[in-house]
């Protein structure tokens, strides 16, 4: 069944532990499916006692059905009883099905693992052999790691009975000055204009707008939306020319120069967004518990019905909003997502406000805040909308810079997130560390397919020119476990999504391909976020019109080429070489990943848009041609560094932990002169020194596709029209 020269005993001690697990991980998932969300009931007692008795259970199915000795399935039946009891102990907030569902996902890639490294290190390969599948081995680990992390996500609020974080006091009495900050970069004026005009009707007695058209060179642009702006009391309008810095310097511009000496609170506002009368007052309340640093709703797009394509971008960006932030809720954990939140300005100036050295400054922030002893309260109603990226192209681009975002975030504050740090300035919780450190690392399961690729397309070669691949065997009732693993990831998935947003399986199934089709993406973002410093943008081909599929195609033409090696490789097998079922399937089903991206491409060909998102869409890439100001790694670079993966890996939590130069204090006073009109500022920096600077998206986590513009980080004389303030300034780090 298995390589031949292994340990026989040993072998069959753990294929006995492979097929309970295998039973117990396809009755756990199909209970799962049926009833998990279904079941309110949580006790410690039903946990463990339907434990034991269901690690009984498929222990005789497997007995039986494969006439296994009973000594190694009383071994299997005791290691599903023990995980099951460590679950129970540690989620006793969850259903028994959720319970029973992850400890048998537990043992059964514990099982795998085991009998691969079995077969691996004592199944006399050859010494080449025994390197790469050792290689294997690893990236396996990876994946099933990271796979477990995405299956705990989705129990811990489908299967969860109830929530036990108590919400902050809310008083709906405090209604303390609020400053709204709207950047923008070459924004459609009427567009932009709509959005001021939705927060200048926000029911709320003590309010400032600031809106920051950040380096918009054509005047046509950005001055319809000045002498919009110029005759109404709360909106103030600034136009900056040559600042560096991107989204976070003109924040901080705001911040220390724009920003009401009287606000309490400062908000963010992506240029695109709708925001309902309501908002504030119904959030704001909640800063009257003093703890309280940051709130943050969803961020809801809107104009997207009727389109199959931006539907299942919704979706998929719906998914982390209503799964990955109420969990991370219940540990104090969430993000600052960049639009639609709000934050207490003395804690955000107390860190030397935004940070301009990484891509995300928004997660980075709320990162900040928390380990200062803060916290934050995530409010999953949704009060505004704003508008999705329009392409394909774009929405690659937008992916990639929140994934090169992360791995800034996870090389500079790694050491910070392990269980081990115990300094007096990092008072994050256990909770709060591995959310932040598993929502890092969780970019890199695309990296991981990649490596995956890598493997399958070497194998193939391999098997079609010699016969053999050199690689660990996995034939026979072996290949069960592991295609039960991945079947079991995938309806988990498909059901996570499903039960979380109330979408049928059609559209479920095209969320999930979306997903897919930016693997690729995020893999290249990965490499480069590992390796460099300096932020960098994807170049992506331009997207021609027209509803051809050869469109698609030259759009995602490397997720093409490797769809088609994939299953170019599996085809010549099949046809030739007879391979095992588990080799053929998995390249299948790769090639399936990288073939989901031509299939939305091809979607988004058929997009209908209204004309103002007609003007919006040719924006969009006019925003990020500009704002390209790195290098794109292309096919071969980024499959030659996969092929290197683990080394590069390693690169997290050796030298890639550098810390960021430090850039002068955001609350300098900058040089100023008086105007013309009193909500209206034209700013033309002075030359500075800062470190090399970088586009800002918003978070780790799905978000808008506004961001601000490039700029030199040299330029003319300043000069200002109009008054402005000057925020007090504070260095301290120490929290409440």
């Amino acid at each position: 069944m298995t390589a031949i020269g292994a340990r026989p005993t040993l072998l069959r001690v753990l294929l006995a532990l492979f097929l309970t697990c295998f039973v117990s991980l396809v009755v756990a998932t199909v209970v799962l499916l049926a009833f998990g969300h279904r079941v309110r009931v949580a006790s410690r007692v039903l946990g463990l006692t339907l434990g034991v008795v269901f690690a009984v259970a498929a222990g005789e199915a497997a007995a039986r059905l494969w006439r296994l000795d009973p000594k190694p399935v009383l071994a299997a039946e005791v290691l599903l009883a023990v995980l099951t009891v460590m679950v129970v102990a540690a989620r006793p907030l969850w259903n028994p099905v959720g319970q029973l569902f992850f400890a048998s996902f537990a043992a059964a890639a514990l099982a795998y693992l085991a009998f691969a490294a079995t077969v691996t290190f004592a199944g006399g390969l050859s010494p080449p052999g025994v390197a790469a599948s050792a290689l294997l081995l690893v990236l396996e680990t990876a994946a099933l790691v990271l796979t477990g992390s995405f299956a705990f996500e989705s129990c811990d609020v489908l299967c969860r009975v109830r929530w036990s974080r108590p919400p902050p006091r809310f008083d709906p009495a405090y209604l303390p000055k609020v400053s709204l900050h709207v950047p923008a970069y070459n924004e459609p004026p009427d567009m932009l204009i709509e959005t001021i005009r939705s927060l200048d009707r926000l029911d709320y007695p003590q309010l400032q707008i600031v809106v920051i058209d950040n380096n918009t060179k054509d005047p046509e642009i950005w001055q319809p939306v000045a002498r919009w702006c110029e005759p109404r009391r709360r909106v103030r309008f600034v136009h900056v020319e040559d600042l560096p810095g991107y989204k976070s310097g003109a924040l901080n511009l705001a911040l220390r120069e724009h920003t009401d000496p009287a606000a309490e609170l400062v908000g963010v506002i992506d240029a695109d967004y709708l925001v309902d009368p309501a908002y504030l007052r119904q959030v704001v309340g909640y800063f009257a518990d003093p703890r309280i640093a940051f709130v943050q709703t969803p961020q809801d797009y809107r104009e997207y019905h009727g389109d199959a394509y931006l539907t299942a971008c919704y979706d998929a960006y719906e998914y982390f909003f209503v799964t990955s932030m109420p969990a991370r809720n219940e540990r104090d954990s969430i993000i600052f997502a960049g639009t639609m939140g709000l934050l207490r300005r003395s804690a955000l100036e107390r860190l030397g406000g935004w940070d301009e050295w990484t891509i995300t400054e928004d997660a980075e922030t709320s990162l900040r805040l928390l380990r200062a002893g803060w916290s934050g309260f995530y409010v999953g109603e949704s009060f505004g909308r704003g508008i999705m990226p329009l392409t394909f192209a774009a929405l690659k681009r937008q992916r990639f810079r929140w994934c090169f975002g992360g791995m800034q975030i996870l090389r500079k504050h790694w050491r910070e997130l392990m269980p081990w740090d115990r300094h007096p300035g990092n008072r994050l919780s256990f909770g709060q560390r591995m959310d932040y450190l598993l929502g890092g690392l969780q970019w890199l399961n695309d990296l991981v397919y990649l490596c995956f690729t890598v493997v399958l397309l070497t194998t193939a070669a391999l098997m079609a020119t010699s016969g053999q691949s050199g690689l660990r065997p996995i034939l026979g009732v072996a290949v069960l476990l592991p295609a039960a693993l991945v079947t079991s990831g995938l309806v988990r998935a498909l059901w996570a999504l499903n039960r979380r947003t109330g979408i049928g399986l059609r559209r479920a199934l095209l969320a999930f391909a979306s997903w897919l089709s930016l693997s690729w993406t995020v893999a290249l973002a990965c490499v480069q976020g590992l390796v460099r410093s300096r932020g960098v943008f994807l170049r992506t081909p331009k997207q021609a019109e027209g509803y051809r599929l050869a469109n698609a195609l030259w759009t995602a033409r490397a997720e093409t080429v490797l769809a088609v090696a994939l299953w170019g490789g599996a085809g010549l097998l099949a046809g030739w070489r007879r391979p095992g079922p588990l080799l053929l399937g998995l390249l299948v089903w790769q090639g399936v990943v990288y073939a989901s991206a031509p299939f939305m491409a091809w979607m988004n060909l058929h997009t209908k848009l209204s004309a103002q998102l007609e003007r919006r869409r040719r924006t969009e890439r006019l925003r990020e041609r500009a704002a390209q100001v790195g290098p794109y790694v292309g096919v071969t670079a980024g499959l030659a560094a996969a092929a290197a993966a683990g080394v590069l890996a390693a690169v997290i939590f050796a030298g890639g932990s550098q810390p960021a130069p430090r850039r002068p204090s955001p609350f300098a006073v900058p040089q100023r002169s008086q105007g013309v009109s009193p909500n209206a500022s034209i700013i033309r920096r002075s030359p500075v020194t800062r470190p090399p600077a970088t586009t800002s998206p918003t978070s780790t986590g799905p978000a808008s596709s506004t961001t601000t513009g490039p700029t030199s980080s040299t330029s003319a004389t300043s000069t200002t029209t109009g008054p402005t303030t000057t925020a007090p300034a504070s260095t301290s780090t120490t929290a409440p």
